[in-house]
């Protein structure tokens, strides 16, 4: 409606004078109020100025503005009141908040026994069919708690394993194929430039190659010195990072940094991509 755009245009200030207004009004009109008459004579008791005490004589109009600014008078000081317990709430109780919390803890404990399950097949000699079920249950286990951590839905989010291939190609590995597998390998390629383990774009659409690319930001984890395995994950929305939600990340994924040092692990994976994913 037209009146509301033009209500926020004046913003607070605007706010705050249409209280004052309107309570100076509502007690005009209403001054033969019991009720108000009442509120008016206790606020006016703890007050020492002689303007803001309650007197019959005084006019409707001086009353009405006298009980108007004992109303904003008691409202700052509830407002500072309120803010200094929040402030003292805030220093005692003060604590440096854990990465993970107890729940949290739990469920990474069952994800450590997913990648149990698939070390235990390849000991056991179990049949490849066995092995790569248990593989698949652990990139998707792997899956939803980075859907987890970042708050997104499966339509927002994308993930792609990677590893060194023959004539030092980079092979991908991925249960859903990206929407766009192109920008997916240009962002892969170009971490894979830089030295160190854990790369993230905020950005990627200001990419001039990836300008139209639905993917909007990008991280992933490798091991440390030549490709042996890595994880791309792929955000489809923006402004998706924070400083809590990225220090999880990091913490959650130390363990990927190990994963291709496994041989036989890694052997999997890669017959994985051979299999077809």
């Amino acid at each position: 409606m037209a009146w509301k755009e033009k209500f926020k245009q004046f913003g607070l200030p605007g706010f705050i004078v249409f209280v004052i207004i309107s309570l100076f009004s509502i007690y005009l009109i209403t001054n033969n109020s019991e009720l108000l008459r009442d509120l008016h004579v206790k606020m006016s008791k703890f007050m020492t100025s002689d303007f803001l005490k309650y007197q019959n004589e005084k006019g409707p109009i001086l009353q009405a503005l006298q009980f108007t600014l004992l109303i904003l008078i008691y409202g700052l000081f509830l407002l500072g009141l309120v803010n200094a317990v929040l402030m003292v709430k805030n220093v005692i109780l003060k604590r440096t908040p854990s990465i993970i919390s107890h729940n949290d803890s739990e469920l990474y404990l069952e994800l450590e026994d997913k990648l149990g399950d698939v070390l235990a097949a390849f000991d056991q000699h179990s049949p490849l069919r066995v092995i790569d079920e248990k593989l698949t249950i652990f990139m998707m286990s792997h899956h939803a708690e980075i859907k987890r951590i970042f708050g997104l839905p499966e339509r927002q989010i994308e993930f792609v394993w990677y590893f060194q291939g023959k004539n030092n190609d980079v092979e991908l590995v991925y249960l859903k194929t990206p929407i766009d597998i192109e920008g997916a390998a240009k962002l892969i390629n170009s971490a894979l430039d830089m030295p160190y383990v854990r790369i993230q774009e905020p950005s990627v659409n200001n990419r001039m190659e990836l300008r139209e690319s639905p993917i909007k930001q990008f991280i992933t984890v490798r091991n440390y010195g030549n490709l042996k395995l890595g994880l791309a994950v792929f955000i489809l929305k923006e402004n998706i990072f924070t400083k809590d939600n990225l220090k999880e990340f990091i913490y959650f994924t130390s363990k990927i940094i190990l994963l291709g040092t496994n041989n036989r692990f890694l052997r999997h994976f890669k017959r994985k991509k051979n299999s077809g994913n």
